[in-house]
Formats: structure tokens, sequence, C-alpha cells
């Protein structure tokens, strides 16, 4: 269900500010931050995706989200965390108990998610210019 006013790319841009809006609530156990940091991020690789009109299927694969941008010529940033460690909160920690020694820097979370936003919604800016 698309708003005629929005295009895809601008909801799931909207709908990724709200997860990363959680992360900035006071005492969120790591394993929410954690999963809120990953939908983040998979809402705004999914975003750009939608603006390079690229097709994506329904997945939290955030590996297999960034190799469509790859084909596509995108690329992203280096951020504090890989990709691969916030899939995990999507998955493994979300039904399992996150240990202690697992647990990453909070600063390294919110880093990882603001490098990505930036980067894409510049990206996304800069792809809806028109000529």
């Amino acid at each position: 269900m698309n708003s005629p006013s929005h295009s895809p790319a601008q909801i799931l841009l909207i709908k990724a500010a709200e997860d990363e809006q959680t992360l900035a609530l006071d005492n969120l156990p790591e394993a929410i931050l954690g999963f809120h940091a990953q939908q983040a991020v998979e809402k705004l690789i999914k975003a750009l995706l939608a603006e390079l009109n690229v097709p994506f299927e329904k997945t939290h694969d955030l590996s297999r989200l960034k190799k469509l941008l790859d084909a596509a010529g995108e690329s992203l940033p280096v951020t504090p965390m890989q990709l691969g460690d916030l899939n995990d909160f999507s998955v493994f920690y979300r039904y399992d108990l996150l240990f202690q020694f697992a647990v990453p820097e909070r600063e390294d979370v919110l880093a990882t998610v603001r490098i990505i936003r930036e980067h894409i919604v510049a990206r996304i800016a800069a792809l809806s210019v028109t000529p």
C-alpha cells in the first residue's frame, strides 16, 4: 500500500527513520538496539534499490541486498560494523540470548546506521535531480 504522494524510496526512508528513532531511546537492550539498527539499514538499502528501479525480494539479509547494489554499480561506505554483524541481530539474536562477548559498542552501531543513512540519502537526492 503506497501513498500516491510518496515514492517507494521515500516510504522506505521514512520507515528507516522510525527504526533509527528507536535507537535514541534510553536503556534500550543491546538485542533491541541491534535489531532496529539492522532494520534501519535494511530499509535504507532497499530505498536506494527502489530509487534505482532494482527489484528486490522481501529479505532481511543485508549481504544479499548489498550484492544487488554492487550489481547496480553502487557501493556503501566503510562503517565501524560489518553488515553481517548487523544481520545477526535480525535473525540469530532476535530468538537467542545475546552474550556479553558478542555485544558491539553502542557507538559503533549508531555510527554505522548514521554513515549508511547519510550516504544513501545523498545518493537518492543525487539520483532524483532531473537534468
